[in-house]
């Protein structure tokens, strides 16, 4: 089973996988110092990670992700057990070469990146 796609290309399962609500909003102060807060509207914010990805798919995520790029992922929704896909815009990619004595390879350790739905 797909766990998670990006541009309907599939990267390992992610080891952990959060999806919360990012509150979209506009404050302002009136004169009198009181304040005003609109709610413009309610985005889902992804944030996924990876202990540890081979470089060929790092090499697929980098790809497809990053700068002014939005990327169509698709993850593994545990509310309602199937596949729910989203365009969102990503941001914060962390990780950390790795490599992989038994394997001489490298990997790449600690991947981290999030998706805000556009």
């Amino acid at each position: 089973m797909d766990f998670f796609k990006v541009n309907g290309k599939k990267i390992k399962a992610p080891t952990e996988l959060t999806v919360s609500p990012e509150i979209l909003d506009k404050a302002e102060r009136t004169v009198d110092g009181t304040m005003v807060v609109d709610i413009i509207g309610t985005k889902r914010k992804v944030d996924v990670s990876w202990e540890y990805l081979s470089k060929e798919d790092m090499t697929t995520l980098t790809k497809t992700i990053g700068g002014d790029k939005f990327a169509e992922i698709t993850y593994h929704d545990n509310a309602t057990g199937s596949l729910v896909t989203m365009t969102g815009r990503s941001e914060g990619l962390t990780y950390q070469p790795h490599y992989d004595w038994a394997k001489g390879k490298i990997m790449w350790k600690s991947v981290s990146v999030s998706f805000t739905e556009r």
